[in-house]
């Protein structure tokens, strides 16, 4: 006030005023009296918070100094039940989110991970030793359900790998004349093929190509091996690793394996790993594979054999590889394109597969042997799969966009296509585009 005063008095003994300057002073003075109003309230506010009296303003000029009021916790509303206003009083704040995130992680390079790798000691290693000591005692119990045409399955958490080749110990230790066969249904280009193969390898030769008379290959088809198996008379014991494995839920291997389990002269016995197992199989096949069940939880950690780790790993780290899921994803990818695009692809696997016989390189990938462009266009018009240039580059652009085909040009400049797979892949892939 004692300002305000001495304002109006420095105003009248300058003389005579204007009107402008008049109602100039007139807006300055409301403006600082609302300022003057707003400081002397909040700070009779604080002073009431304390509970001491409003302090009188200062006679010395200069900016008065704000306190803040203090923040109340907000009044619920009323008639609510006890239990509803403790919750409405104690209201969670704001999330508060993290920086730390996996990308700003630095990876463990070859060295430190071994390092690390070669001082880890499983502490629970004597618990779970102990535990397959335990299984073992039941290899008796299990031999004598194969002898008489029941086929075993071990299930339950952990693996069973380690504990299924004992058993194959056991059985050898018990009979040395008996003949077995393994296979591991977790390796990702299993098939029929190669699973008869292995059975076969395991049997006597065929009486037709050891006396000359033909070169009968009996692991060709099923119908095949099973009219060998027959004529042999010598019993064959099974033993698969993760038959509910990826590779093996197709359902014409499991209905060749059924088929295996159900002639007179095969003990079948098998792991499975996931929960679900029982739903691989119908009311049928579970008559044919004829199952007794055993609950095996071993608590073992899984081998990197049987997780195929690799691929995930990548796949986690955003690394992932430029083809499409193997040839799981390049069937899946073929099951949405026309028949003809399925036609060209079938033929492309083909001349490659040719290429590899001729350079003889069986472990190179397809990526190495490539075909010429313009010969897989001149046959691809000759079994009316396209009939112009235009057709066939856009059958070969579906295939480069889902990143199942490659081509680069040579030296000379001559177009060159390849596909990014192994042999046993691309035979794999051959197989299943002709059946």
């Amino acid at each position: 006030m004692a300002r305000r005063k001495a304002t109006t008095e420095a105003s009248v003994s300058h003389g005579a005023i204007s009107d402008d300057e008049v109602e100039e002073g007139a807006i300055a003075r409301e403006i600082y009296e609302s300022s003057e109003d707003d400081e002397v309230e909040v700070d009779g506010q604080a002073d009431q918070e304390e509970g001491q009296e409003p302090a009188t303003p200062s006679k010395t000029p200069g900016r008065k100094r704000r306190i803040a009021a203090r923040k109340k916790s907000p009044t619920p509303p009323r008639d609510l039940p006890p239990h509803e206003q403790y919750f409405y009083q104690n209201k969670p704040g704001l999330t508060k989110t993290s920086n730390n995130t996996l990308s700003s992680l630095d990876l463990l390079t070859h060295d430190e991970y071994f390092s690390i790798l070669r001082q880890l000691k499983d502490p629970h290693a004597p618990d779970v030793k102990f535990l397959e000591s335990l299984h073992a005692e039941s290899f008796p119990q299990w031999a004598f359900e194969l002898s008489q045409g029941f086929s075993t399955c071990l299930y339950g958490y952990g693996s069973k790998r380690r504990l299924l080749h004992n058993f194959a110990t056991h059985l050898s230790s018990q009979s040395p004349d008996r003949k077995i066969a393994i296979i591991n249904g977790y390796v990702r280009t299993l098939t029929t093929r190669d699973i008869l193969t292995t059975l076969t390898s395991a049997l006597p030769a065929p009486l037709s190509s050891t006396s000359g008379g033909g070169s009968a290959n009996p692991s060709a088809t099923p119908q095949a091996f099973l009219a060998h198996l027959s004529s042999t008379n010598t019993p064959l014991t099974v033993l698969i690793n993760s038959i509910d494995a990826p590779p093996l839920r197709k359902p014409a291997l499991q209905s060749l394996l059924s088929h295996l389990a159900a002639h007179p002269q095969v003990r079948l016995a098998c792991t499975a790993d996931s929960p679900d197992f029982p739903l691989l199989w119908d009311a049928g096949l579970r008559a044919s594979f004829n199952f007794l069940f055993h609950d095996c939880t071993t608590f073992a950690p899984f081998a990197a054999c049987e997780l195929e780790v690799v691929d995930e790993v990548h796949e986690l780290l955003g690394r992932k590889a430029r083809r499409v899921g193997g040839k799981e994803g390049v069937a899946f990818v073929l099951r949405s394109l026309p028949e003809n695009a399925r036609a060209l692809f079938r033929l492309l696997v083909g001349e490659v597969l040719v290429a590899m016989e001729e350079q003889g390189d069986n472990s190179s990938g397809g990526e190495e042997v490539a075909v010429e462009y313009r010969m897989v266009y001149n046959k691809a018009v000759e079994e009316f799969i396209c009939s112009s240039e235009m057709a066939f580059r856009t059958l070969l652009k579906e295939f480069h966009d889902h990143q199942i085909i490659t081509s680069h040009k040579d030296s000379i400049g001559t177009e060159l296509l390849s596909l990014p797979f192994r042999k046993e892949e691309l035979e794999s892939i051959l197989e299943e585009l002709v059946s």
